[in-house]
């Protein structure tokens, strides 16, 4: 995996010092191998975390006129590797997709199947093109007329030297955050490239978006039977595809079922297999409707199962609240508060010994895991996840509820979401509700995780795959009814029953349990503690934005909230630090809001 940035030079000259140094702000994500190339059209800048031929596929990469930057794994190299009539110099994706971006242009996108982000160009064409669900990240600007393009938004802030937050982008902060709708971000004129997509960018010409892919609905015919034995074949081939790597590769581990299948299947096809697991400092577990039992109690009986040198790795109070600050300069914008501070405390352990692991995201998205998919008599009418707008409306000051609108704002992002989801002239009414919460699933929650996963990980230089996320599992999955999902009242009995017998019974038959969150009273104290050090400042954007005399009564108070603020566990503790993250973020990076 690498940090790439760049920039065209058609209407104005790089200033060279001022890209080098916005692109080494990218170092985390390349610590092993630095590469800049400057010509009369073009500007590249590449940090590399050596994986695969660590040797010769050094970036950026050229040929003739051809230059392209990278970051990713092509998992179906081999395959891909038949359609030249020529045999590479040497084995290596990043010279692979040179050559097959040099022979088919575009046209060869569809058949990717991998997690990637790169920019190519041929004279001056630039295509710049992220992988079809969004694993690895990729974002724009416009500016003075050229375009630019990082891995990360720091970069782009730093040589544009533009932050700037207008009403569109508060109400991704408050309304859809920490999530956010498609191509958008927070900052004004800065756009994420759309999983799917690629941008074509020339001189004298508008950006072109253009989608290479989308999920189609289609009729399925398979019985269940055929159905548990197909998802057995496809996961499968994609855990042996993704375990390529020229450097050796550990997994995470929770205890739940889907991280313990990629475990037990790599443990079999490696002589020894280090895992990971995170828990809390003095979190005592708290059992809900979510969380019915601790991961600690499983992840020790799937590592004895499979021979697995087990990790246990603890985090303290100290660390999850430095990490609240910590987390928001490395994704550039307020996110999950102490699940992002975790995630990084993990992969900073995990980076130690490896640079690659394999982790169970998406297996919830795809196989309908989340409880909102088998809600029954549950009126689909805004994103599951982002249950509370009304609470939300009712926290801000009466100048910034009527300036948002944020209710209305993300329920029109809902309805754009639904009105592009896939479906067929046959469907019925069920069906068209479980594709519509598929997709919603996949192309907003899902893509949330998943930068938060590449964000936080590569921030301590540590690639993650995500097997569950491969290309024809996913497409698959889409077309499987939902009632072989959720069978005998079991969410995920389809992927229960395709690894019944392979993984232990234990994991099996355990109730789905999420990402866990810390339960502690200290940290819960100390969130409080920094947040009334924040309110003792005026000036704070908080006082700008909330009704302040309310978000002291959330503090007050011993009350949970009734409803979580996001998606299943994200409650008060959790809002109140995302309050802190944002009150950080303006004054870290001197954000200007642009209102009126």
């Amino acid at each position: 995996m690498c940090g790439i940035f760049y920039k065209s030079n058609f209407y104005t000259k790089t200033d060279e010092d001022k890209f080098i140094k916005a692109c080494n702000l990218l170092n985390h994500r390349g610590p092993d191998d630095s590469g800049f190339l400057f010509t009369k059209e073009h500007s590249f800048g590449h940090k590399r975390l050596a994986i695969r031929d660590v040797v010769n596929a050094k970036q950026p990469m050229s040929k003739l006129n051809d230059h392209l930057i990278y970051n990713g794994e092509i998992y179906n190299q081999y395959e891909l590797e038949k359609r030249l009539d020529y045999p590479l110099d040497f084995n290596s994706d990043t010279l692979l997709l040179l050559e097959l971006m040099i022979k088919y242009k575009d046209q060869v996108l569809k058949d990717l199947n991998g997690i990637f982000a790169f920019v190519y160009t041929h004279n001056d064409d630039v295509y710049i093109v992220r992988d079809m669900f969004g694993v690895k990240p990729l974002y724009y600007t416009v500016f003075e007329k050229d375009i630019i393009v990082s891995s990360e938004l720091k970069s782009i802030l730093a040589y544009t030297d533009k932050r700037i937050v207008t009403k569109e982008g508060l109400c991704e902060l408050l309304g859809m955050g920490p999530s956010h709708s498609q191509s958008k971000t927070v900052f004004k004129d800065i756009y994420e490239v759309r999983p799917g997509h690629f941008l074509k960018f020339s001189k004298n010409k508008n950006i072109e978006d253009y989608t290479y892919y989308q999920l189609e609905a289609k009729e399925f015919k398979l019985s269940y039977n055929e159905t548990v034995e197909k998802v057995r074949k496809l996961l499968d081939d994609a855990i042996e595809r993704q375990m390529i790597s020229d450097v050796d590769l550990s997994t995470f581990l929770s205890g739940g079922l889907d991280s313990s299948i990629i475990s037990t299947i790599v443990a079999k096809k490696k002589e020894t297999l280090d895992t990971y697991s995170i828990s809390y400092e003095n979190s005592e577990f708290k059992e809900n409707a979510f969380e019915r039992s601790k991961d600690s109690d499983f992840t020790h009986l799937v590592s004895d199962s499979i021979g697995s040198n087990q990790h246990d790795i603890v985090i303290d109070n100290k660390s999850l609240v430095e990490g609240l600050r910590r987390a928001v300069e490395i994704r550039d914008i307020p996110g999950m508060t102490d699940i992002d501070s975790s995630m990084y405390f993990l992969a900073c352990n995990i980076s130690q010994k490896h640079k690659v692991g394999l982790s169970g995201e998406c297996a919830d998205e795809i196989f309908g895991g989340y409880p909102w998919f088998y809600e029954k008599n549950k009126k689909l009418t805004t994103f599951p996840w982002i249950r509370n707008l009304d609470y939300k409306e009712k926290l801000l000051n009466d100048k910034y509820r009527n300036i948002l609108h944020l209710k209305e704002y993300v329920l029109s992002e809902f309805d754009k979401a639904i009105r592009e989801t896939p479906i067929l002239n046959t469907d019925s009414k069920t069906t068209i509700r479980q594709r519509q919460l598929s997709y919603i699933n996949i192309k907003y929650f899902m893509t949330n995780l998943l930068d938060r996963k590449d964000r936080l990980t590569m921030a301590a230089s540590l690639e993650v795959r995500v097997p569950f996320c491969d290309k024809n599992l996913v497409e698959f999955l889409y077309n499987v009814p939902f009632k072989y999902k959720y069978r005998s009242k079991v969410e995920k009995k389809l992927l229960r029953d395709a690894y019944k017998g392979t993984v232990i019974d234990e994991v099996i038959n355990r109730k789905k349990s999420p990402y866990p969150k810390s339960n502690s009273t200290e940290y819960h104290q100390e969130v409080v503690r920094l947040l009334e050090e924040v309110l003792k400042d005026k000036n704070s954007i908080l006082y700008e934005i909330f009704d302040i005399n309310k978000i002291k009564e959330i503090m007050e108070s011993n009350e949970e909230l009734e409803v979580p603020w996001y998606g299943q566990l994200m409650r008060k503790t959790a809002f109140l630090a995302y309050l802190y993250q944002i009150d950080y973020w303006f004054k870290t990076y001197k954000i200007k809001l642009e209102i009126e």
